[in-house]
């Protein structure tokens, strides 16, 4: 063997012995579920599985036994372009929800995520699939990059049932490490 397939065969190897959160920050690398590409991670509840997609939902995170639509979590990626801040996107958010069928505002406040990132939820119900349902949106921007995570819940009264699975993902939301 010479040593350039020496070297090669070395450093194949080492990547393998430090495993797939090679190179993610270890507050990263800790979470459940990480999207190397969209450059997002987070904790997952108990029993909820991903489902990935392309296109502007990046990812679906769907309860055990959950029927599709009923109890959900997605992540919608934008480029932030017009959105410098978390607040900046809630607003344009906020226009684009006035326009469902139904609108039922239910709160907004700003939060500050575990790695000091500035985000905003709102919280609502609407119709505009034909069926009521409660969802809560956090905006956040980072990285360049415009993030809605919005968790579903249907029909309306069944939120608070799922409200701490919800907050699981909200609150270890990391994005643009």
């Amino acid at each position: 063997m010479n040593r350039l397939t020496a070297l090669i065969l070395a450093v194949a190897l080492l990547a393998a012995l430090a495993g797939c959160d090679a190179g993610l920050p270890e507050e990263v690398a800790d979470c459940d579920y990480v999207h190397r590409e969209a450059r997002f991670a987070m904790n997952l509840p108990q029993g909820w599985r991903v489902r990935e997609s392309r296109g502007p939902v990046t990812t679906f995170v769907l309860a055990p036994g959950s029927a599709p639509g009923r109890a959900n979590v997605t992540v919608t990626i934008e480029p932030a372009g017009r959105f410098p801040t978390a607040a900046a996107l809630a607003r344009t958010a906020g226009e684009r929800l006035g326009r469902l069928e139904g609108l039922k505002r239910l709160g907004t406040e700003a939060r500050t995520l575990a790695d000091g990132t500035r985000a905003v939820t709102a919280t609502f119900e609407h119709a505009a699939a034909g069926e009521p349902v409660r969802q809560r949106q956090m905006y956040l921007v980072a990285g360049g990059q415009a993030f809605t995570v919005t968790a579903t819940a249907a029909p309306p009264e069944t939120f608070a049932d799922r409200e701490d699975a919800f907050e699981i993902v909200f609150r270890s939301f990391r994005a643009a490490w």
